[in-house]
């Protein structure tokens, strides 16, 4: 096998494996098997925890949706998406500076004990 060819393959190689990194780190994280992340719940209550000043805020790369069961897989690895979920909550990624990009809804915040 010739130089050339052989650098190309661990180009190749080293190619791949960087795609399949990114493919696993770009995935969203799963829902904790705790009661705080319970299936049964409204996303609204995700909001509780997860807007932009609550204990764990989402980080500003977040996608611009609401609707946290179409993308976060339960502990087992399933999706739950519902259907007429809202993709737009009160407290969500439109009131929150860092992931609304030019909304002009900037500003309500949910009740201190979550909405």
């Amino acid at each position: 096998m010739s130089r050339r060819r052989r650098l190309l393959l661990w180009l190749l190689a080293a190619a791949v494996l960087f795609g399949a990194l990114l493919l696993v780190a770009s995935k969203p994280p799963r829902l904790p098997a705790d009661r705080d992340h319970a299936l049964d719940q409204a996303e609204a209550h995700c909001l509780s925890c997860h807007w932009h000043v609550g204990r764990h805020p989402r980080p500003p790369d977040h996608p611009l949706r609401d609707d946290c069961f179409s993308c976060h897989r339960d502990p087992g690895g399933d999706l739950h998406p519902r259907a007429g979920a809202p993709t737009n909550l009160p407290g969500g990624w439109a009131d929150d500076p860092r992931l609304a990009r030019g909304s002009a809804t900037a500003g309500a915040r949910p009740s201190p004990g979550g909405p």
